[in-house]
């Protein structure tokens, strides 16, 4: 456990975070239960902003034994990011007519944003043939199931209005968070390193061996240079 916290701070700050959060809620709800909508936005706002913190830590281990792509994961991330939230996230906000509306398809948006991270961040991963450990495996999984869900509770909001979310739908965040943190106790429960990696290129057609042969020697050519 205590390998796994130096691996993944943020992750591990972030499981932090909810919990405190949760019980600054819970407390805001039955003392003051009028000013409980706005600490519970500003709250979910913030747990954005570590979820897409915790997916560059998680994009760092991608690709954390090869040197030549070793930043690969890291860019795809917050290249992405910062797409989404300039042409999808921001103009919901910028032009809507009503606060409920806008916050919600800013959770929705900012929900499908981490969901095409982490797709890319799969499909990379498996374009180059790079063999991820349990621990980012599991973490990746337990962010897609609570991503999934996210995703549906709030387009459903945002299509029939914020008290289907109030009245129904509230139960589906904390019991899909609830089998995020079951995939994740199981997935970090020991730490694992990450394999050997090697690469393999995708391409087709003659000569796709020998380039896999070059980018190999590149990577451990850069590797033991970088290690000097």
């Amino acid at each position: 456990m205590t390998k796994s916290m130096k691996q993944f701070p943020l992750f591990y700050s972030y499981v932090i975070y909810v919990f405190c959060g949760t019980v600054v809620m819970y407390t805001v709800y039955w003392l003051d239960r009028p000013a409980y909508p706005s600490a519970y936005w500003l709250y979910f706002l913030v747990s954005i902003l570590v979820e897409f913190a915790v997916l560059v830590e998680i994009s760092d281990h991608i690709f954390q034994n090869l040197t030549a792509l070793r930043l690969l994961g890291r860019a795809i991330t917050i290249i992405i990011s910062a797409i989404f939230a300039i042409f999808y996230m921001l103009p919901v906000i910028l032009w809507s007519h009503g606060r409920p509306y806008a916050l919600l398809a800013f959770a929705l948006r900012a929900s499908v944003t981490k969901v095409v991270v982490l797709v890319v961040l799969f499909w990379v991963a498996h374009h180059f043939r790079s063999e991820l450990s349990r621990n980012v495996r599991g973490l990746m999984l337990g962010f897609s199931l609570y991503l999934g869900v996210s995703v549906v509770i709030f387009a459903a909001a945002c299509s029939f209005g914020s008290n289907i979310y109030a009245r129904v739908l509230w139960i589906m965040t904390p019991a899909s968070y609830l089998l995020c943190l079951i995939v994740w106790t199981i997935a970090l429960g020991d730490f694992f390193p990450a394999p050997n990696g090697s690469i393999v290129s995708p391409a087709c057609g003659r000569g796709s061996q020998a380039v896999a042969l070059e980018l190999a020697r590149f990577n451990d050519e850069l590797s033991k240079f970088l290690d000097k």
